[in-house]
């Protein structure tokens, strides 16, 4: 009896260093391995070829083969419940597969990876704060917590040039974290069990509310914002700079690239970029708008060729000039003339469609600060009239 107690007891304290351990390291590696990622990738892809895409398909599949083995082991009480809310969990991922994940499928193998890695991590927080506050409230605090390491992720990639930070990857991820906790809810723990939740619960879990808006209202307001610059022989596109910006930035890089020629071979590709340098948008805004140009003709697309060269000849043109990627004229105006009418047409480039025109940032800012402002004060009111309730 005595050697029971003293092992569960062992086991409890080392259950509460080892989970917060884990999710403290196995969030500090997903972030900061996001530089290396995409260089592994194709490292691999080019050294194995299809091998290597077989290799991560026997992996998944051998991790869905040991998920099923343990449900089977561990569900005994409630089967056909808990069964069915497992096949639910499956629908949410299938939807997830559909609706967020790349078609490519050399890409969607790597993200499916990714929204693995983020279902692991709300496991481990879970496991971390289990025992402190209620398994709902725990759960709540899981996924939140997820989809802040997951804005962590993707705004780390927003600032290197080697990777880019998108709102669909933010998305995947906290599917990822949402999908591991519905997991636990309704197939780990047996369905319609009670949890006691204490005002102080509810406090807790709007706080954590109020500073996951602000952090989301930062996240999408500096990663994911920018304007709609518009041209009457062009049309429109999508920067992130204003039209007066671009023109500014026009100059200054003109100046700063003509002045170093270190600089300027890194720019034209003949050496490679440090990873951990941090990204220039006016550069991979360039680079965007020349692959697309460069792509269209080779489609033989020649409206949107020519739209895409018009953008950079009036907004990228350091770029294409110092790389000496800008077209003559004659080469223009034969592709205009062939292009005809078409070139009436109104244009929408597709470069950095992701994101978000936000007509007025101040707006914007204060709906967020009003939204966080408004739950934090819901936290303290519900705080000091609420009762416990069981759900």
């Amino acid at each position: 009896m005595k050697l029971s107690l003293t092992i569960s007891v062992k086991n409890s304290s080392v259950r509460r260093v080892f989970f917060p351990l884990a999710s403290l390291f196995f969030s500090v590696g997903i972030v900061f391995s996001s530089p290396y990622i995409g260089m592994l990738r194709d490292y691999l892809s080019s050294s194995f070829g299809d091998y290597f895409n077989l290799f991560l398909y026997i992996l998944l599949g051998t991790a869905l083969i040991e998920m099923a083995l343990f449900l089977s082991v561990h569900i005994k009480t409630e089967r056909l419940k808990r069964y069915a809310a497992a096949g639910a969990v499956a629908l949410c991922l299938l939807l997830v597969r559909r609706g967020l994940i790349s078609p490519d499928s050399r890409v969607a193998l790597i993200e499916l990876i990714h929204f693995a890695e983020y279902g692991i991590l709300s496991l481990l927080i879970f496991y971390a704060l289990k025992g402190k506050p209620s398994k709902w409230l725990a759960c709540c605090w899981s996924v939140m917590l997820t989809t802040t390491v997951g804005m962590s992720d993707e705004g780390l990639q927003w600032l290197l040039s080697s990777r880019v930070g998108e709102l669909r990857d933010l998305a995947i991820d906290a599917s990822g974290g949402l999908i591991g906790q519905l997991f636990l809810l309704l197939v780990i723990y047996p369905p319609g069990i009670k949890y006691n939740i204490s005002p102080r619960h509810i406090r807790s879990f709007l706080l954590g509310l109020a500073l996951f808006i602000l952090l989301g209202g930062l996240f999408i307001g500096q990663v994911q914002s920018g304007y709609w610059i518009e041209d009457n022989t062009i049309g429109r596109f999508k920067s992130h700079f204003t039209s007066s910006k671009l023109r500014q930035l026009q100059e200054e890089r003109l100046r700063l690239w003509s002045q170093s020629p270190l600089l300027l071979r890194e720019i034209s590709g003949d050496d490679r970029e440090p990873l951990w340098r941090m990204e220039d948008f006016y550069l991979t805004e360039a680079r965007c708008h020349t692959r697309w140009r460069n792509q269209y003709e080779v489609e033989g697309d020649l409206y949107r060729a020519v739209k895409e060269n018009l953008v950079l000849t009036r907004f990228y043109r350091p770029y294409i000039s110092l790389t000496h990627q800008q077209w003559e004229r004659r080469r223009v105006q034969d592709y205009l003339k062939k292009a005809g009418k078409q070139m009436e047409q109104p244009y929408y480039s597709i470069c950095f469609r992701y994101l978000y025109h936000l007509p007025r940032k101040s707006v914007y800012w204060l709906l967020v600060f009003t939204s966080a402002g408004l739950t934090f004060s819901l936290a303290f009111w519900w705080a000091r009239g609420g009762r416990t309730k069981d759900l």
